[in-house]
């Protein structure tokens, strides 16, 4: 059965792990929720200790909840006091109603500026529906292009080991399936990325006598990057599309996304196993 628009929204981030390629420098969990990451400020002196560019970022960020709460996107960015400041604000799905947008962009941008303090010039949170990162540029920097993590999402608690246990060929078996579906489908979400939205849904269900499996992704970059260098990113992030054997929930599926400085991919896999399962264990 196919997701319902706002199914898509991510409810809670239950964990993180680092996708290949993933700069760990200062990523980890905020106290608040989401995931958090800090670049290191460069060395600093009396006369660029972070106050100017501070002052400058903190008006943007107090604005992008409410300019992003219409059409779910942002960027802003102003100069003052000699220092240049850019914020970017995304809500996941293109379903997601304006308060509750607004809500979740305000949210984030108080949990960035308390978890990353004052001095740091690039960061980004990735928050249940949403994402802000600020920098001191509007150019992503190849440390953030580089960077991907794989979070874990609501309904995939891991699988208790009684159950994994009796049901390990079918996991075993399955697993290599399940994760290979689920990157074709990302493929094609990110092929289908296109101006204005900035946004591409793909599923797939997979059937035959003794099991059926279904994979819904949604792929989504900022309006502000342009469709090109949207697809580059998620395909990019198509090749983190993976999860542990351990994190699979008890149908064998998963609900989690891979997310970037630049785009978002969400992929949700579920399995149902037909009555005829412990007689058809050949299935492809």
């Amino acid at each position: 059965m196919a997701l319902s628009p706002t199914s898509w929204l991510l409810l809670s981030l239950l964990a993180a792990t680092p996708a290949p390629g993933t700069c760990e420098e200062r990523a980890r969990i905020a106290e608040a929720g989401g995931l958090l990451h800090c670049y290191q400020p460069p060395a600093l002196t009396n006369a660029t200790n972070g106050t100017a560019f501070r002052a400058t970022l903190l008006p943007l960020l107090r604005s992008l909840p409410s300019t992003a709460a219409r059409t779910g996107f942002a960027s802003l960015h102003s100069a003052a006091r000699g220092e240049r400041a850019f914020a970017r604000g995304l809500c996941f799905g293109n379903s997601t109603a304006p308060s509750e947008c607004a809500r979740c962009l305000s949210a984030a941008a108080g949990n960035l500026t308390a978890g990353c303090g004052a001095t740091s010039l690039r960061a980004g949170i990735w928050s249940d529906r949403c994402f802000v990162g600020y920098a001191d540029t509007n150019t992503t920097s190849p440390r953030e292009d580089a960077f991907r993590a794989r979070v874990l999402l609501p309904g995939n608690d891991a699988v208790p080991r009684s159950v994994a246990s009796t049901k390990s060929f079918y996991y075993a078996h399955q697993h290599d399936v399940l994760v290979a579906m689920a990157k074709d489908v990302a493929r094609r979400a990110a092929a289908n990325i296109s101006g204005p939205r900035m946004l591409a849904t793909a599923e797939e269900t997979n059937s035959n006598s003794a099991v059926s499996r279904t994979v819904h992704v949604l792929a989504q970059c900022g309006r502000d990057r342009t469709a090109a260098d949207c697809v580059r990113c998620l395909k990019d992030s198509v090749q983190a599309v993976h999860w542990d054997l351990d994190a699979a929930r008890g149908d064998g599926g998963v609900a989690a996304a891979v997310v970037g400085f630049d785009c978002y991919l969400r992929f949700e896999v579920s399995t149902a196993v037909g009555d005829n399962y412990a007689t058809n264990r050949e299935f492809s």
